[in-house]
């Protein structure tokens, strides 16, 4: 196996990469040393070498089958110590052998990025052990030329330096492609949203129609590219039948997505069950989107509304409360949900009832639904847009056509917020009852 066949956005197969480097290093290293001591008829840690040459070459040949490298590591770890001490026993400080444990402490926070817990013990331990070999002195039991133990000395010193510094490169290196990667992999995601909210605009568009007896105008602001907001018109031809807002759970695209399954659902289930009261068929609806988006945690809220005449009946499922003005009272109200009825829209293993309410449109009349994204958008300070600013932006532009006051609304919530970022999807509409 190759142990350098690794995808390097994984924590673990970089560890297995530069596991794989050391090892190979350290297996090098030792078959050149055996040599050296040997040619220097140091035959005890020639010997020795024997057994650090089968410890690397088990680790290196291994490297793609350990599922924790931790262990390994400490195999490592506790041969170079014991191949330090006895280096330093025949061969003296001088040589510098214990050079490497200091390399065996700095490794782990290349090797195990996030693992505090063990990197911080394993470079304490080897610091002390090191601070504690370059406080010895020891001579070497083995009359060698003065200029061997300096080669030695200044070679290991080399060694040591030299593969904490390529490891640095290496790490770099790999940092460098995890970002080519990264930015590969946004560029093609990007391209992907947008082409879904290109297809989400489209499957959402709604003209704007001259409905008999009715204004409808609606505003639709996505936080990111795809919306997890969702309004409806249910129409024929110019004859309103009923419309529905709806707030999607979580942002980007997953929610959009699921809007797009609901949308279908709702519409279907709306025309084929027009007879049935209004919560009877928002029940179906829930028992549908339940069953169809299988294991998919989004659930959404809503408001679903059916148009007869000037009667509207109205069913919230666990949606921010929508505002009525009564034009002949010059009055704002929230029409607040039924107290027996509970419960989100698409939630599996949540209980939901759904109650429908009922009200009389006078000509002026209005119905303003909307999701939580325009109360929770905030500013610069952190202030939010609240119900009270909503309200008195409603009531300055009470008296211009329903897609005028939607504009000036939007207006306003844009001013408030300046260029603080979005929070949520911001989505709105009018219902206003006309002569």
């Amino acid at each position: 196996m190759n142990p350098f066949k690794v995808s390097l956005t994984s924590p673990k197969e970089r560890t297995k990469l530069l596991f794989g480097i050391t090892t190979l290093c350290a297996l090098v290293y030792h078959i050149t040393i055996f040599f050296v001591m040997f040619f220097l008829k140091v035959y005890p840690l020639c010997m020795y070498n024997i057994i650090s040459i089968s410890v690397f070459a088990f680790l290196f040949f291994n490297a793609t089958n350990f599922k924790s490298f931790i262990a390994p590591y400490l195999i490592g770890l506790a041969e170079i110590i014991v191949h330090q001490v006895i280096a330093t026993f025949l061969l003296g400080t001088y040589s510098a052998f214990y050079y490497f444990i200091l390399l065996m402490g700095l490794l782990p926070f290349l090797f195990f990025e996030n693992n505090f817990k063990f990197t911080v013990p394993v470079s304490i331990f080897s610091v002390l052990v090191y601070v504690g070999y370059e406080n010895l002195e020891v001579d070497s039991r083995y009359e060698l030329p003065h200029v061997v133990l300096h080669a030695l000395r200044y070679t290991n010193m080399f060694i040591t330096t030299g593969t904490i510094i390529a490891m640095l490169i290496v790490f770099t290196l790999i940092v460098f492609k995890i970002e080519s990667y990264l930015k590969d992999r946004n560029e093609f995601l990007d391209k992907e949203i947008k082409l879904a909210a290109t297809v989400q605009q489209t499957f959402f568009k709604h003209e704007q129609i001259d409905f008999d007896g009715w204004e409808l105008a609606f505003y639709n602001l996505p936080m990111a590219s795809v919306s997890g907001d969702m309004l409806d018109v249910y129409h024929r031809q110019n004859q309103i039948d009923g419309i529905g807002i709806f707030d999607v759970s979580g942002h980007g695209l997953a929610s959009g997505l699921v809007t797009m399954l609901v949308k279908n659902i709702i519409h279907r289930e709306f025309y084929k069950f027009s007879d049935s009261g209004l919560a009877e068929m928002l029940d179906r609806i829930n028992t549908r989107i339940i069953e169809e988006k299988a294991d998919i945690e989004n659930y959404l809220t809503g408001i679903l509304v059916r148009i007869r005449d000037d009667q509207v009946e109205l069913v919230n499922a666990g949606h921010p409360y929508p505002i009525l003005y009564r034009s002949h009272e010059n009055e704002y109200s929230y029409i607040e949900r039924v107290a027996t009825s509970v419960g989100p829209i698409g939630m599996n293993g949540m209980p939901a009832v759904y109650n429908s309410q009922f009200l009389k449109m006078n000509i002026g009349d209005e119905l303003i639904l909307y999701t939580d994204g325009i109360i929770d958008t905030e500013n610069e300070q952190k202030e939010r847009f609240g119900k009270e600013n909503f309200i008195d932006s409603i009531r300055r532009n009470i008296e211009e056509s329903a897609e005028k006051q939607i504009a000036n609304i939007a207006s306003d919530i844009a001013t408030f917020r300046n260029s603080a970022p979005l929070n949520d999807d911001i989505t709105f509409m009018i219902l206003r009852k006309k002569a």
